[in-house]
């Protein structure tokens, strides 16, 4: 937290010297109150402020990745498929020791990207249930969920 409020203060000083008072002058200040703050860390305490930040734009790049990948891969489902090529399923995902912001996170995205809605949490939220356009590999759409989604999520939260 320390660090963070560190960057505002880098990040204020900048619009306050620079004079335009604009939210792009916060921006660059901003950025360059991270990039003073990156450079010297190694003699900065380690409160994980920069870590978590590059591990969350990476997984808003990620988030984004998958969002645009499914987002062509349904509409050329929709629009070039055959109705007997299509496999809608059920299945379960297993979210055991996630914390439950981390599952609320992850479900969103898996609803948020086109091809597979969360439908439902078990009451000992261990498990997702999910509705997949195209189930015909479950363990493929587990693993795709694992390595797109998950593995970023986690990197940030912890």
């Amino acid at each position: 937290m320390m660090l963070f409020v560190l960057n505002l203060i880098m990040a204020l000083l900048w619009l306050f010297l620079g004079g335009s008072g604009s939210v792009v002058s916060f921006g660059v200040g901003y950025l360059m109150g991270f990039s003073f703050l990156w450079l010297f860390q190694s003699v900065l305490p380690d409160t994980g402020y920069l870590r978590r930040s590059v591990a969350l734009v990476r997984f808003l790049g990620a988030f984004a990745r998958e969002f645009l990948i499914s987002n062509w891969v349904m509409a050329r489902a929709v629009l070039f498929g055959r109705q007997q090529d299509l496999y809608p399923n059920l299945l379960t995902y297993d979210v055991s020791g996630l914390t439950p912001f981390e599952i609320l996170v992850l479900s969103h995205c898996i609803t948020l990207t086109p091809g597979t809605t969360t439908v439902g949490v078990s009451e000992d939220w261990s498990r997702l249930t999910l509705h997949a356009f195209d189930a015909r590999d479950p363990a493929q759409v587990r693993a795709s969920i694992d390595r797109s989604l998950r593995a970023p999520l986690l990197a940030f939260t912890r």
